[in-house]
């Protein structure tokens, strides 16, 4: 079983979350600047009039302001935001499945030497909204089939996440040293399947599968070092044991984003993410109390 937990965390690494977390700031238009510049008459023409300095002509550039990073998928009008990620992490803790305790302490460097063992990987973000009002739609699928000649295990994890966002405080036209807080609030599904099936000393067929739903409140905040550089910290808990939930499901994501240009830009930093629940008796339990955190890195594209 050890195996099998090995290869679902190392799966994280194939692909391209979180935020969380992540890639999680909103694009505006720039606006044009106004600069007055002063030109000299027209040749051929005379000075009337008791000034004999030249008139000033005012002249609109057509140039546009650099956009900070925190401000990229937001606007006074619609705004959107997708953000294909990948999340590498390791798992300490315990898990209880058909009854059987497994402890569990594996590091991102087990993840990242188990990453043949998967079979199919999704991670995704997106954000869309009007001013300062948004959804959060986030989506990681593992599926993990380890190597084995005698028994073949499938192990599957989905979690998906839905979240209404708003911002009580800052704009999208800020610069570098502006500060933004949101508001965030919704529900986090959560799946998992095993599977195994095999011949030792007779056929072996046994599939295990669980899934609930977690009620998750949080905030995010984030503050503009540079125009093109930001900050951001999101943390999140859900579940507080209601009917078949978690009894705690805490969320935390600190990074960085980079605006590499208009549409597109660059995030990258950490994700804790720990998870404490038990259901079941006897064979049937299925239980878990570990923690699981590592980087990830991300690739924001606005419209």
């Amino acid at each position: 079983m050890k195996s099998t937990i090995q290869t679902l965390i190392a799966s994280a690494l194939a692909l391209a979350l979180v935020a969380p977390a992540a890639a999680q700031i909103p694009y505006v238009a720039a606006g044009p600047l106004d600069p007055t510049l002063t030109a000299a008459p027209l040749a051929g023409h005379a000075q009337v009039g008791g000034d004999a300095s030249p008139a000033a002509t005012p002249i609109t550039s057509g140039l546009a302001t650099a956009q900070p990073a925190e401000c990229l998928g937001r606007s006074d009008g619609p705004w959107g935001l997708i953000a294909p990620y990948a999340w590498i992490f390791g798992m300490q803790g315990s898990i209880v499945s058909h009854g059987r305790y497994q402890q569990v302490d594996l590091s991102v460097r087990d993840a990242i030497d188990h990453i043949s063992d998967l079979e199919g990987a999704a991670m995704l973000h997106v954000e869309s909204g009007y001013g300062d009002v948004g959804v959060i739609a986030d989506l990681t699928y593992l599926k993990v089939v380890p190597l084995d000649r005698l028994v073949r295990v499938q192990s599957e994890a989905t979690f998906v996440e839905l979240l209404g966002m708003y911002r009580v405080w800052g704009n999208s036209t800020r610069g570098a040293g502006s500060v933004y807080l949101d508001l965030l609030g919704g529900a986090r599904y959560y799946r998992f399947s095993n599977s195994i099936q095999g011949n030792v000393f007779g056929l072996v067929s046994v599939e295990q599968t669980d899934l609930w739903i977690d009620l998750v409140v949080g905030a995010r905040v984030g503050v503009q070092v540079l125009d093109c550089l930001g900050l951001f910290v999101r943390g999140d808990a859900g579940g507080f044991g209601i009917g078949r939930s978690s009894t705690t499901a805490c969320n935390v994501i600190v990074g960085f984003e980079y605006q590499c240009c208009e549409c597109a830009s660059l995030a990258a930093g950490y994700r804790w993410f720990r998870i404490d629940r038990a259901t079941g008796v006897g064979t049937e339990t299925f239980a878990m109390d570990v923690t699981m955190a590592g980087p990830f890195v991300a690739l924001g594209l606005r419209y």
